[in-house]
């Protein structure tokens, strides 16, 4: 029989993409599965949506109060009885075959997660574009992540013994949770990767990262100080350069959104390592800054 693959879709005030994400899950080829609805205290219509679904495998948990992104995650990991754990954002979709892509390697003790190509979707414009273009690596990713970080959570499928058996997500982060657990789990364990595009990436205006760049770079610094801290961490240490880029460039872009532009700013752009980004903290740094976030797809 098929494993069974939890789907855990954790949302709060949902309703304008709920019904897409849901049936993307329902209408998978791949049909051994729950879908583990984590409602984080709404206000809008989301239960309406969810109760008009008749579907078995729907499992609708109601928090009366709103937790943290990482929080609710645990929390509803705790509800799972599968034997491998999908996350699904509220605003993506799946295409049918995102999980049955996979199906056949569920046994392989090799593998310990799956992940995917992603198809990013613009809203405004109602385009796409293929993430990377490149070939997914496979194995202990650790040092390809550290380089770029391809992967996003709505695009992986875990087998639950990785958060038996090394904990769940870190609920001390509400952005990069994550990016944090992504980067522990792939040091020691095995990631097959597939380039096909199976999952769809929604870009708007509410994306909850474009929203808080600045606690965004607070986050990535604490992660990287408390990595910085442990001597022994030699895979860290060895793509420390690239982690200092990331940190750097994610302080630029703070500043540039949310303080004044200064000649202390200037400098820090001047001194930034990656040419391309350099040119293009500069073009924004001589703009207003309403051409930020066109300038920065």
């Amino acid at each position: 029989m098929d494993k069974k693959v939890s789907v855990i879709i954790n949302f709060h005030n949902g309703e304008k993409f709920l019904s897409q994400c849901l049936e993307s899950v329902l209408n998978q080829e791949y049909e051994n599965l729950e879908v583990i609805l984590w409602d984080n205290c709404s206000d809008d219509n989301s239960k309406k949506i969810v109760t008009k679904y008749k579907d078995n495998r729907i499992i609708y948990f109601f928090s009366k109060k709103k937790e943290t992104l990482y929080k609710a995650r645990n929390q509803a990991i705790s509800k799972t009885s599968g034997d491998l754990i999908a996350f699904l954002d509220s605003d993506d979709w799946w295409e049918k075959n995102y999980i049955s892509s996979r199906a056949n390697l569920f046994s392989d003790s090799y593998y310990d997660y799956f992940y995917s190509n992603i198809n990013l979707y613009y809203e405004k414009k109602s385009n796409t574009k293929i993430y990377r273009k490149y070939k997914l690596p496979q194995g202990k990713i650790f040092d390809q992540l550290s380089k770029d970080y391809f992967i996003i959570i709505s695009g992986v499928i875990f087998k639950k013994k990785l958060f038996l058996e090394h904990g769940f997500f870190d609920d001390k982060f509400n952005i990069i949770g994550d990016y944090d657990f992504m980067m522990k789990i792939s040091k020691f364990s095995n990631g097959h990767g597939v380039n096909l595009p199976l999952i769809n990436y929604r870009i708007h205006d509410d994306n909850f990262s474009k929203l808080h760049s600045k606690m965004f770079f607070e986050e990535y610094k604490k992660w990287f100080e408390e990595n910085n801290i442990n001597k022994n961490d030699i895979k860290f240490k060895k793509n420390i350069k690239f982690f200092k880029n990331k940190l750097d460039y994610l302080e630029i872009t703070s500043c540039l959104l949310n303080k004044k532009k200064n000649l202390l700013l200037l400098k820090k752009i001047l001194r930034h390592v990656v040419i391309i980004e350099k040119i293009k903290f500069l073009i924004l740094f001589f703009l207003p800054k309403k051409f930020f976030k066109f300038l920065k797809k």
